[in-house]
């Protein structure tokens, strides 16, 4: 029996299959997915591996070394995890590490321990004692024999799980019971906090330590003299950490017409793949439930993504609400405890429902039935690490293999997803109304240019500013966007002209007056603001442009009496932030909310009845070719905010550029207008979906000798491209990247545009830039490769 091994490594000479035979007594038991030690190089040092195939012949005719080990009883990941990584590394051109590294438990799979627990009452008293708390595989082994454990695994009486090793304790809670054999007599006369306790515990326990306490409103002490009188004996035992909180019930809602028929192609279509188009307030969430609820009725589990962490909270407590205790979270706002845990309880298939992040595609679900990606135009959903995977994509690949049903949904879909339903790829279902028969907002575009005549160089425009103060008038709530945190744009003198720039990148640094430092954004430097031009001397060093502290510090001038909240990277890090926030919008103690990106998805408060848009040509001037994709999504997205109630809502678009069609489309609310403008622009320019843009960037410590390199590779792949013939491609290269130097390594770029059907490109790419053919010397040098990207820095 010969296998294909995967290593653990961080090297591009191990990023390949390894071919290993196994010994015959090990032949039975061997699994795609499970983890090994094998020899390796010439000192047969032992190395960590993960089954990968089981081949007929290996990769390379040379004499196979044997497996020594077997680490894992089960696999440690499914089959169809495996292929997909398999997927990534040839459709992205990742290196294997990190395509497995995607489909693994959180952590590094090398520090990955199993641990053995009991998962029922057994009469093996040996046993039971042994496994009062978790054991390591090893130690079990040792204690019974292997063949003793694995048996009593397969029978269910103990359990498998993964912790890290050495770094993550186990989460033990103290639980305390009642001594049914001790008599109470007089013990507790003239205790009545012993008493309270010990009545809570004999009607609730085993009640843990912290519940005890909070819910009689008793001290620790008091606690701690019914053990000492023998009353109560408490017990360690190991948890998992909950990340949900206990959620009101969400009823389920009857759906209209246009819900109904959604829902029903859904289930009932031949198809797997359907983009739900339906305008921002259409009871998109609804559908997703009720398709959830037939799932689950199925015995099938179900992933539903959202792009953004600020969403999971409305999302969870919906989810929640309906499905109690059948929900598990992933998102990159959990501790590595808290993601592995989870992690582990999917697997064990305690929680069918799993919402999270991008990442969250990736979860070890069993019995897959549905995938539901949320805002599925959004940028987050393409990962921009190794491998950069396109989450609809990775979608696309879990319902072909396992026959599960894939739901995009979306107000302004991407432009390729569209496309693809124009092509029949997916099927196209439009919601045109709103939900609670509520109208779509009022949009106005104000032009800036205009403001400036009047001599109103402000951050907000008169209109605006009267609209805020008749809504804080009406005790209604006011959403202000703009998609750049930080008080000022750039700081510069304006007698010589001088901006201040990060030392290390080739961009201008971001004035953050709250603790009145300048910011690089790109790697994190920070200077103090000078009080005199580093070049000429002067005093007339001065902010130029304006980011959210700045529009935070105009509403508190303009509105002293308003309750304000600005909600950006800077102000809100943590999940518990996220929830604050949106519990305060929920209980109207928050009158106007600034914010970026994050406020402009999802979030569904009735009272928000004005969405005002500061600055809406940023994302236009971005140098992507998605620029005015990324605006029109935007603005439809944010104007979406206003008017989810029983109120009417109302939206100013500030903007430098009214004319704009992106600008335009979403004042009417009119996608397909957009959509048929934006395609034909692909088309003209040899953009996505029509051809495929593919970008190697490389970065090194020296400028001409980083460029000199590309130059080099570039050079192999026009010679190999020369010799199979291939003409229909363009080059546009080797450049500086937009931003030439981030911390210090100066960054180039080629771009090729081809058209997708072309597969021998890709192997020539693959060949020289992953496989190395030419044995290109790149030490010292990053190489990333990309296809179609989204952000051109």
């Amino acid at each position: 029996m010969i296998v294909n091994i995967v290593l653990e490594n961080k090297t591009r000479v191990l990023d390949r299959l390894f071919s290993y035979s196994v010994p015959k007594e090990l032949q039975s038991n061997i699994k795609r997915g499970l983890r090994v030690i094998v020899p390796f190089g010439r000192g047969n040092s032992k190395k960590l591996g993960i089954v990968v195939e089981i081949a007929d012949s290996p990769l390379v005719d040379v004499k196979l070394k044997e497996i020594f080990k077997l680490v894992d009883h089960e696999p440690i990941i499914s089959e169809e995890l495996i292929d997909l990584a398999l997927f990534m590394r040839d459709r992205y051109l990742s290196d294997l590490s990190s395509a497995f590294q995607r489909v693994l438990p959180p952590g590094n799979w090398k520090d990955l321990e199993k641990l053995i627990y009991l998962n029922e009452e057994t009469e093996d008293k040996d046993i039971s004692f042994f496994f009062q708390r978790p054991r390591e595989y090893k130690s079990a082994v040792e204690r019974f024999d292997e063949d003793i454990i694995n048996r009593l695994i397969d029978e269910g009486v103990l359990k498998e799980k993964y912790d890290i090793k050495g770094r993550i304790k186990p989460n033990l809670v103290e639980y305390y019971t009642i001594n049914k054999k001790v008599e109470v007599e007089n013990k507790l006369k003239n205790a009545p906090a012993q008493e309270k306790i010990f009545e809570f515990i004999l009607e609730n326990g085993p009640v843990d330590k912290k519940t005890i306490l909070m819910e009689t409103n008793s001290s620790l002490s008091s606690l701690k003299g019914l053990v000492e009188k023998g009353l109560v004996s408490s017990e360690l035992k190991n948890e998992f950490t909950k990340v949900t909180r206990d959620y009101k019930k969400y009823s389920k809602i009857s759906l209209n017409n246009e819900q109904q028929i959604v829902l029903k192609s859904i289930l009932d279509g031949d198809k797997n793949k359907f983009l739900i188009h339906g305008i921002t307030g259409s009871g998109k969430t609804e559908i997703y439930l009720q398709i959830v609820e037939e799932m689950l009725n199925q015995g099938k589990s179900c992933i539903i993504l959202v792009p953004e962490i600020s969403l999971t909270p409305q999302t969870i407590l919906r989810f929640s609400g309906r499905f109690p205790g059948k929900v598990a979270v992933l998102h990159s706002k959990l501790n590595q405890r808290e993601k592995l845990e989870q992690w582990q309880q999917i697997k064990n298939n305690t929680f069918p429902i799993v919402i999270g992040a991008r990442s969250a595609i990736f979860a070890p679900v069993d019995n897959l039935g549905a995938i539901i990606i949320d805002e599925e135009h959004d940028q987050s959903y393409i990962s921009d690490m190794n491998p950069k995977y396109v989450t609809r994509e990775v979608g696309e690949f879990l319902s072909e293999k396992l026959n599960a049903k894939l739901v995009l949904g979306s107000a302004t879909p991407s432009i390729e997803s569209y496309y693809l339903g124009e092509q029949k790829d997916y099927e196209i279902l439009n919601i045109k109304n709103r939900a609670t028969a509520g109208v779509l907002p009022k949009v106005n575009i104000i032009d800036m240019r205009e403001e400036l005549k009047k001599g109103n160089t402000s951050v907000v425009g008169e209109k605006l500013h009267d609209a805020i103060v008749n809504n804080l008038e009406n005790k209604k709530q006011t959403l202000l966007f703009l998609n750049k945190r930080g008080h000022t744009s750039y700081v510069f003198c304006r007698r010589c002209g001088y901006v201040m720039n990060c030392d290390s990148c080739d961009v201008s640094m971001t004035y953050h007056k709250y603790n009145n430092i300048l910011l690089c954004h790109q790697c994190g430097r920070t200077k103090k603001k000078p009080e005199i031009c580093p070049n000429c001397g002067s005093k007339y060093i001065r902010e130029f442009g304006a980011g959210t502290e700045k529009l935070e510090e105009y509403c508190y001038e303009n509105f002293p009496d308003a309750k304000i909240f600005r909600m950006d990277a800077d102000t809100v890090r943590t999940r518990q932030e996220y929830l604050n926030v949106f519990d305060r919008m929920n209980q109207g103690k928050i009158d106007i909310l600034i914010g970026t990106q994050m406020i402009t998805k999802g979030f569904d408060f009735p009272n928000v009845t004005l969405v005002g848009v500061i600055a809406a040509d940023l994302s236009l001037n971005v140098g992507s070719y998605k620029a005015t994709e990324t605006t029109f999504q935007l603005l439809t997205q944010v104007s979406g905010r206003a008017g989810r109630g029983d109120y009417a809502g109302e939206v100013f678009i500030q903007t430098y550029k009214p004319e704009n069609y992106s600008i335009e489309a979403s004042k009417n609310h009119d996608f397909i207008d957009f959509y048929n403008m934006e395609i034909e622009h692909r088309k003209l320019f040899k953009y996505p979906p029509f051809y495929t843009v593919f970008c190697i960037n490389i970065s090194g410590n020296q400028r001409i000798a980083t460029r000199q390199k590309l130059f080099e590779l570039q050079q192999h792949i026009q010679a190999e491209l020369r010799e199979n013939n291939i003409k229909e491609i363009e080059i546009i290269g080797p450049n500086p990247s937009p931003i030439s130097r981030i911390n210090n390594r100066y960054r180039f770029y080629t771009f090729y545009k081809y058209r997708e059907e072309n597969k021998k490109i890709k192997e020539i790419f693959k060949s020289i830039l992953v496989d190395n053919k030419y044995n290109v010397d790149l030490q010292g040098y990053k190489l990333s490769l990309t296809f179609n990207p989204t952000n051109f820095i």
